[in-house]
């Protein structure tokens, strides 16, 4: 959180820090004049969720002079709400004309996000579950009863749901469906990599002991964002991606095979 302070009569200092009360993220500081007057103590109280609009500034006069506020989005009050992410400018002014100029930042957790993807055996399927985003630690819990993160030796074909739910609060519901078909197909020899993983947005995908006619790049919202065209070859690159998180398809002519990877 950065926080800046102009007084147009005599400089000012300011000190700020952020805690975490009950996963509540707050910043408190304070700002004194050049004779080591405390003039304002505040506290930041940052989003709870992403693309909420929960935010607040708390303002406190603490030398015991009257202000008037003036914020940039136009209200009045010493102490604002509902606010979105964002920085946030104050102009304070006393009785006796010192001017006074704050700028707050109000921060938002990354969005939180998940992907589910499948690993198919001879009898069973089994969902692994990625979550990244919002405020750790998460809690899990599936349609079927289970409350850990993955789900494992899925024997029984139908939609697999699980709601995440973070130390915020914040929710995120993913889901999948589990044939029994993808359930009975006999485990595959070949091998497949992709590194490096974390990646910029550049990766290599390598494969032994398989025919891949076709890789697809799949993003956290199911979206393809990029089709590689592989025929006659073990290998293959992908450039560009945003930052988020991926699932390569590698098609062959048996089944899909995927590779789950996350660009930073």
């Amino acid at each position: 959180m950065k926080t800046s302070v102009r007084n147009i009569i005599a400089s000012l200092f300011i000190g700020a820090t952020t805690i975490n009360a009950n996963a509540e993220n707050i910043t408190t500081g304070s700002v004194v004049n050049t004779n080591n007057q405390e003039v304002i103590a505040y506290a930041v109280h940052h989003l709870s969720c992403a693309n909420t609009s929960n935010g607040s500034i708390d303002i406190e006069v603490t030398n015991g002079t009257t202000y008037s506020f003036v914020w940039d989005n136009g209200m009045t009050t010493e102490d604002i709400t509902g606010l979105d992410a964002g920085v946030y400018r104050l102009r304070l002014e006393s009785a006796t004309g010192e001017v006074l100029f704050a700028s707050f930042d109000v921060e938002a957790p990354e969005v939180l996000e998940g992907m589910i993807t499948q690993d198919n055996f001879q009898i069973s399927t089994s969902l692994d579950l990625f979550v990244q985003g919002g405020t750790a630690p998460y809690t899990y819990s599936w349609n079927n009863g289970v409350s850990s993160e993955d789900l494992l030796d899925i024997t029984t074909e139908g939609i697999y749901e699980v709601n995440v739910t973070d130390a915020n609060g914040c929710q995120l519901n993913v889901g999948t469906y589990v044939s029994t078909e993808a359930a009975s197909i006999t485990e595959e020899t070949a091998s497949f990599e992709l590194y490096p993983n974390p990646s910029n947005g550049n990766g290599t995908i390598t494969w032994n002991n398989a025919t891949v006619e076709q890789i697809n790049i799949v993003n956290a919202a199911g979206q393809v964002v990029n089709s590689l065209n592989v025929e006659n070859t073990t290998s293959a690159t992908f450039d560009g991606l945003q930052a988020g998180i991926y699932v390569a398809q590698l098609v062959t002519a048996e089944t899909t095979n995927t590779l789950k990877f996350i660009v930073q």
